[in-house]
């Protein structure tokens, strides 16, 4: 009896690690793919292939979310750095930067963050008297917020415990919210400023949205109230919708630059009548 409970034993250790080992690659594997597709995105990014190059890439962050998703449902092995990171937070945690991070949490809730992007649409609209711009920033952040929404209701999982959190969230925890909204605004605004400028400027400012996403990521672990996986979900929903988003204010961009100038005489015409 005793052999036999030693054999079950050794063969559910040996199960165990198997198992664990065969999630590890396949969740590598899927993470290799959406990088591979990512990657091919950026490569096909010239002026033919636009929307095959916005879509292969959109498409490859859209598999590492659900890869996560995946890990997150199974306990896979990506979401093995979630209590250390979140335990790492907690142990460096002081008065001010709980003040900092509640505050920087506030500003990028989603309520703060649809009333900024309505008020920056109004702005884009009242200043250049075009609505696409602003129509393509509203409909990028809604749809990132909806998919993040959806997600948070399939997955299902919890918050980190309540003994972790400086803030009370009951919600569903995967992905980060936060994080998804602010993020896909902040690229956004981003492309839009720099619609027309140098490189050097649109990837200045894409790296200065990309740092503040990452503050609202920080901020959120910070609290207790999110895992790792769920704001690096959060962030790759975002970079999907602004991929495509980006693309159409491109379309948007060289539509209008190939509309044909009116000449003086026809501005003429046009006062006269």
């Amino acid at each position: 009896m005793l052999l036999s409970s030693s054999t079950s034993a050794v063969h559910a250790t040996v199960t165990e690690v198997v198992t664990e080992a065969a999630s590890a690659d396949v969740e590598a594997a899927g993470l290799a793919i959406a990088l591979g597709l990512v990657v091919l995105g950026i490569m096909l990014r010239t002026r033919e292939n636009g929307a095959r190059a916005a879509i292969l890439s959109a498409l490859g962050y859209a598999f590492a979310v659900l890869v996560l998703a995946i890990a997150v449902h199974s306990n896979g092995a990506l979401t093995g750095a979630d209590a250390p990171t979140a335990q790492w937070f907690v142990d460096h945690r002081n008065s001010t930067l709980d003040h900092l991070a509640i505050a920087i949490t506030t500003a990028g809730g989603p309520p703060e963050t649809a009333a900024l992007g309505i008020l920056i649409a109004v702005a884009l609209i009242w200043r250049t008297k075009r609505y696409g711009p602003a129509v393509i920033l509203l409909a990028t952040v809604a749809t990132a917020s909806i998919l993040c929404t959806a997600l948070k209701l399939i997955v299902g999982r919890d918050r980190p415990p309540l003994s972790m959190q400086l803030i009370l969230e009951t919600d569903h925890s995967f992905p980060s919210g936060h994080v998804t909204g602010s993020g896909a605004l902040l690229m956004m605004i981003a492309l839009i400023a720099s619609a027309r400028r140098p490189t050097a400027v649109r990837a200045l400012l894409l790296a200065i949205a990309l740092a503040l996403t990452v503050v609202v990521a920080c901020t959120r672990m910070y609290l207790g109230v999110h895992w790792l996986t769920d704001v690096c979900a959060g962030a790759l929903i975002a970079a999907a919708m602004v991929t495509l988003g980006g693309y159409a204010l491109h379309r948007l961009d060289t539509a209008t630059a190939d509309e044909p100038t009116p000449s003086r005489l026809t501005i003429m015409n046009r006062i006269s009548l």
